[in-house]
């Protein structure tokens, strides 16, 4: 029993080590360098050898609870228009409220700098909003109501906004 206990906390204590070692590096376990922060002002796109990242143009926020039967009914649809924009600039985050005492939406939405919108729905759920990240206004809301067909046709007028 006491040989067991002292591979136990050996081991714990191995992969502890190891973590730091591999944390204090600066590299990634592949080897890799981590990225650098970019001094302030800078673009939003990355420097390297990957293909540049782009700030989407519309982001659509998705304020959903498993309870909430609006959401039932919008999340096939929306599904489905997720991969019909699978190749425009919107970023589709979904705000799950299901956890009345969670704040998790709350601060992902604080995060992402729309803290405003979270003041005008929190506790609202079975809708989307569409953002567009230039004007920081809300161009366009998608609701269970709506076919596929008027919900294409919203999030293609927000990304012309």
């Amino acid at each position: 029993m006491k040989s067991k206990l002292f591979v136990l906390v050996f081991s714990v204590l191995a992969i502890f080590v190891v973590g730091a070692a591999v944390a204090q590096s600066g590299s990634r376990p592949n080897g890799t360098s981590t990225p650098s922060a970019q001094p302030a002002g800078s673009a939003s796109k990355p420097s390297g050898s990957h293909a540049s990242a782009e700030v989407p143009k519309i982001i659509a926020l998705q304020f959903y609870a498993d309870w909430c039967p609006g959401c039932k009914a919008l999340q096939p649809k929306l599904d489905e228009a997720m991969m019909n924009a699978a190749d425009q600039p919107c970023l589709f985050v979904k705000l799950d409220m299901t956890e009345k005492d969670s704040h998790q939406s709350e601060y992902m939405i604080a995060a992402l700098g729309y803290g405003n919108l979270w003041e005008e729905n929190a506790g609202k759920t079975g809708f989307v909003l569409l953002v567009n990240t230039s004007t920081e206004e809300v161009v366009g809301t998608i609701t269970s109501g709506q076919s596929i067909k008027e919900i294409n046709a919203t999030l293609n007028k927000a990304l012309k906004s």
